[in-house]
C-alpha cells in the first residue's frame, strides 16, 4: 500500500499535463510542452508546501498524504474535463527507439532494486530529509555536517515527499531518473526549436541519455540530473520567446526550482534568463514587469533556504571559508581559460592512457604559455591534482568523451548558423561562467552537466544535418553506437551500483550494498547500531566527523532520537552528553574520547567508530 502512495505525484503529473497542455493547435511540439509546464507546476508546488507545512511544524506523513490525494483529485477532474480528442506521441525511429528504450529500461531496474548508496548522500543529502521529519519542520538543527544546512535543498524537498508517502527510501533514486527523462524531453524540444525534425530531436535526446554521467546518475540519490531537468525545462520555454503568461511563470517556477536545487545550475540558467531578456526587449513596457515575475518566483522558492543559511551563518552563501573552498577565487581571462581547458578536457578522457596524457600535456602547456599554475589553488578544489586518472564508470567521476566532443562540435557549428547562433551564444555564456565560478576537481565531470545539457540541442541539429548524406550518416550511425555501448557499460558495470558481475545488485544484500562507497565499515557500523538497539537507549547522542555517514543510523534507529554532541551551526547548540543514553562515534578516537565522559563504558569499534554507554 505504501509504495502504491508514490503513485499520487505521477497521476497529478500526468493530469497536470493534460490540464496544461496549450490550447493553441499551432503551438509546436504542444505535447512536450505540456509536459514540461506539468512538471515545472508539480515541482514548484511540493517544494512550496513543504516550506508550508513547516510554518505549521506539520511535515508529517498524514499531511503529505493528505496534499497529495487532494492534488491527484482536483488535477484529474480537471484533466477530464479538459481530456483532448487525441494526443500523438512523436515517434522516434526505430533505430534510435529501441536503444534509447533498452538504456532507460535498464536504468529503472538498477533505480527500483538499489538501495542509496551514493556517499554524499549518505554523508548529507539524506540525513537531512530524517532531521526534518523528526522535528516536524525544516528549521537549522544541531549538526557538525554544516553541508546539511548550507547546500540548498530543492531536491531533497522533492524526496521528503517521497520518503513520508512510502515510508521509506526505496523509491527514491526514482527522482533522477524521472528527471533525466524530463531533461531530455525538454532538449528534444530544444532541438525542434532550433530547426532540427524529428531524427534532430531523438539524436538530441540519446546524446544526453547516453552521456554515462547521465546514466549513472540516473539511478543515484544525487541532484546533478534534477537541476539539468529544471535548466533545461528554463531553456525550451525561454526558447519560446513568449510573453504569454502562462510562458512567463513557467519561466520563473523553472529559474526558482534550479535555484533552490544546486547553485551549480545558475551558472547555466543566468544566460538563458538573459537570452529570454534579449528576446523580449521589443515589448519594453512588459519586459520589467515579467522580469520581475520571475525574480519574485525565485524569491519564493529559494527564499526561505537562504534564510535559514543567513540566520545561521549571518550570509545567506554560508561560511566564507566554506565558499572559498567550492568557487574559483580568479577571475582573470587566462585562468578563466586555463580552468575551461581542464574541464572540457576531463569530460574527453577516453580509456586509451596515451590519448589522455598528450591532452593533459596540452592544457599544462597552454596553463604555462598563459602563466597559470595548472594546478592554482585559486581555480582548484583541494586534494585534486589535474590531469588526474578518472576513466572508469563512477557516478562521481566518469567522463563523457563522445557525448562532449559532440557537443562541442555542435556548438561550434551552431555559432556560425544563423537560426542557431544566438543559442549557440547562450550555451557559449554557460561554458564561460561555470569555468569562471566552478574549480575544477576530480569530481567536477557531474558539475558541469547543466552546461553540457544545454549544448545538446546543437548537437542533435548539426548530427540530423550532415546525416543527410548517406556515408556521413553511416558514420553518424557508428559514433551513436559507440555512444550507446559506453552507456551500456555504464549501467551494466558502474559503480557503485550495477547490474551484473561482481558487486551486482543482485547478489549482495541491502546491508552491503548501502556501503559500497565504504565497504570496510559496513561491519563495524552494524556491529555500533546492535549494540545501541540491544542496550534500550531512547536518547542517541552522535559524533560524526567529515564526511561520514549519520544516515545508516537513522534508518536503522528509526523510533530512537538521534541528537548531535557536536554542532557547526553557530546559532544552534549541540545537546549535552548527559542527556543522552548512548553515544555512537563515526569519528576519529580523539574527537569521541573528548565528547565522551572519562567514567563512560567506552568502546572502540574501530579505528572511526566507537560506541559509549554511561556507567550502570
Amino acid at each position: 500500500m505504501a509504495a502504491l502512495l508514490a503513485l499520487l505525484p505521477l497521476a497529478t503529473l500526468l493530469s497536470a499535463a493534460v490540464v496544461l497542455r496549450p490550447r493553441d493547435e499551432e503551438t509546436p511540439q504542444r505535447h512536450r510542452l505540456a509536459i514540461i509546464r506539468a512538471a515545472l507546476a508539480v515541482g514548484a508546488g511540493a517544494v512550496l508546501s513543504v516550506e508550508l507545512l513547516s510554518l505549521a511544524g506539520a511535515i508529517a506523513r498524514g499531511p503529505v498524504i493528505a496534499l497529495w490525494a487532494i492534488a491527484a483529485v482536483v488535477t484529474g477532474y480537471l484533466a477530464w474535463r479538459r481530456r483532448p480528442a487525441d494526443w500523438q506521441a512523436p515517434w522516434p525511429p526505430l533505430y534510435l527507439g529501441i536503444p534509447v528504450a533498452l538504456l532507460v529500461l535498464a536504468e529503472l531496474v538498477l533505480a527500483l532494486a538499489s538501495a542509496p548508496n551514493n556517499f554524499d548522500s549518505n554523508s548529507y543529502h539524506l540525513p537531512k530529509i530524517e532531521h526534518w521529519i523528526a522535528n516536524g519542520d525544516v528549521d537549522n538543527y544541531a549538526t557538525f555536517q554544516i553541508q546539511q544546512i548550507i547546500l540548498v535543498p530543492g531536491a531533497e524537498f522533492l524526496l521528503l515527499h517521497l520518503r513520508l508517502l512510502t515510508g521509506g527510501d526505496g523509491q527514491f533514486n526514482l527522482l533522477q531518473w524521472g528527471a533525466g527523462l524530463l531533461g531530455a524531453v525538454a532538449l528534444s524540444r530544444c532541438a525542434a526549436q532550433l530547426g532540427a525534425g524529428r531524427v534532430g530531436q531523438w539524436l538530441a535526446a540519446a546524446v544526453f541519455l547516453t552521456a554515462p554521467a547521465v546514466v549513472l546518475e540516473s539511478t543515484s540519490t544525487q541532484n546533478d540530473l534534477v537541476v539539468v531537468a529544471w535548466v533545461t525545462c528554463a531553456a525550451t520555454i525561454a526558447l519560446n520567446k513568449s510573453d504569454k503568461i502562462a510562458d512567463v511563470l513557467a519561466l520563473g517556477a523553472a529559474a526558482g526550482l534550479v535555484t533552490v536545487t544546486k547553485s551549480t545550475g545558475l551558472m547555466a540558467l543566468a544566460p538563458v534568463l538573459i537570452f529570454w531578456g534579449v528576446s523580449q526587449i521589443r515589448k519594453i513596457g512588459r519586459v520589467a514587469a515579467y522580469s520581475g515575475l520571475v525574480v519574485a518566483s525565485m524569491l519564493l522558492l529559494a527564499g526561505p533556504s537562504f534564510l535559514r543559511v543567513h540566520d545561521a551563518f549571518g550570509s545567506p552563501l554560508g561560511p566564507e571559508d566554506y565558499r572559498v573552498g567550492l568557487s574559483a577565487q580568479r577571475h582573470d581571462p587566462p585562468a578563466i581559460l586555463v580552468n575551461g581547458l581542464r574541464l572540457g578536457a576531463s569530460t574527453l578522457l577516453t580509456p586509451v592512457p596515451a590519448v589522455n596524457e598528450a591532452v593533459g600535456k596540452a592544457v599544462i602547456g597552454v596553463a604555462h604559455l598563459v602563466d597559470v599554475d595548472p594546478n592554482d589553488p585559486a581555480i582548484t578544489q583541494w586534494k585534486s591534482v589535474f590531469p588526474g586518472t578518472r576513466w572508469k564508470p563512477d557516478e562521481d567521476r566518469s567522463p563523457y568523451p563522445i557525448q562532449s566532443a559532440l557537443v562541442l562540435l555542435g556548438l561550434a557549428v551552431g555559432l556560425f548558423n544563423r537560426r542557431t547562433r544566438w543559442y549557440a551564444v547562450m550555451v557559449l555564456g554557460a561554458f564561460l561562467l561555470t569555468a569562471a565560478v566552478v574549480k575544477w576537481q576530480d569530481w567536477g565531470n557531474r558539475l558541469i552537466l547543466p552546461a553540457f545539457a544545454l549544448a545538446v540541442p546543437l548537437a542533435g541539429v548539426w548530427l540530423e544535418r550532415i546525416s543527410r548524406r548517406k556515408i556521413v550518416a553511416a558514420g553518424v550511425a557508428l559514433v551513436m553506437a559507440a555512444a550507446f555501448a559506453h552507456a551500456a557499460a555504464a549501467v551494466l558495470l558502474g559503480q557503485p551500483r550495477r547490474l551484473i558481475g561482481q558487486g551486482s545488485v543482485f547478489t549482495i544484500d541491502d546491508w552491503q550494498e548501502r556501503f559500497a562507497r565504504m565497504p570496510d565499515q559496513a561491519a563495524s557500523y552494524r556491529t555500533a547500531i546492535d549494540e545501541v538497539r540491544a542496550s534500550g537507549a531512547r536518547r542517541v547522542g552522535l559524533v560524526v566527523e567529515g564526511d561520514l555517514w549519520e544516515y545508516p543510523v537513522q534508518i536503522e534507529l528509526p523510533d530512537t532520537e538521534l541528537v548531535s554532541l557536536l554542532t557547526g551551526i553557530p546559532t544552534v547548540p549541540a545537546a549535552s552528553v548527559f542527556t543522552v543514553d548512548a553515544v555512537i562515534c563515526f569519528s576519529s578516537a580523539d574527537l569521541c574520547r573528548r565528547a565522551v565522559p572519562a567514567d563512560w563504558q567506552y568502546r572502540q569499534i574501530d579505528a572511526l567508530v566507537a560506541t559509549a554507554f554511561p556507567p550502570a
